[in-house]
């Protein structure tokens, strides 16, 4: 019996000590690709939000545009993927450091979706579905290298994003419903998530954080 018990408890330390350092090995593929897709946007030094909008749209060959709207506390940003491109939405009523970091989280995601920097060596890459602390890795990356704007907050959504926008406003009520529950949440993605939205109107109307 005791042989069994230390056999068992040998076979359980080797077990954690394998999945330390699967996880370890993990974390610094992870390091490594963030660091590489950094280098591979060549951004200025500083840069301005707008910098890593148009270094990310080149990479996807997408038009990425921010607007800013006020999601009611359900969310503090999510994506949204058209026909036209890619749409950041963040929330409105925050501090400008905080929607600079609210974006350059979604555009990490997005990077980590299409981007091809995995490491070298062997074993599997680093996933290209990124969750959320690999986005985070990278989006803190990012908020090294970007100066926050001074204005408090942006306008309102117009045209193009003001559709989308009012698109997206009975999923976050149903959203807000759950969190208070009165209903079922669902139908809106979060901060790592992407969301799909509808419009017909033909200007943009997105604006820079």
């Amino acid at each position: 019996m005791g042989g069994a018990r230390t056999g068992n408890g040998a076979r359980s330390v080797r077990t954690k000590r394998w999945g330390r350092l699967r996880a370890g090995a993990r974390a610094r593929r992870a390091r490594y690709r963030c660091r590489r897709l950094m280098a591979e946007l060549d951004l200025p030094a500083p840069a301005v939000l707008a910098d890593v909008c148009d270094a990310v749209a080149a990479r996807l060959g997408e038009p990425v545009r921010i607007v800013p709207m006020t999601l009611g506390g359900t969310t503090s940003g999510l994506t949204a993927r058209t026909a036209d491109g890619y749409w950041i939405f963040c929330e409105l009523r925050t501090t400008p450091w905080h929607q600079t970091h609210i974006v350059l989280h979604e555009l990490g995601r997005l990077l980590l979706e299409s981007g091809t920097a995995d490491a070298p060596g062997d074993g599997p890459p680093v996933r290209h579905g990124p969750g959320a602390r690999e986005a985070e890795l990278l989006g803190g990356l990012l908020m090294e290298r970007v100066v926050p704007p001074v204005t408090d907050h942006g306008p309102g959504p117009t045209g193009r994003a003001a559709d989308l926008a009012a698109a997206l406003e009975p999923a976050l009520r149903h959203r807000r419903a759950g969190r208070n529950g009165t209903g079922r949440a669902g139908g809106v993605a979060g901060k790592d998530d992407a969301a799909s939205g509808a419009g017909t109107a033909d200007t943009d109307g997105g604006s820079g954080v």
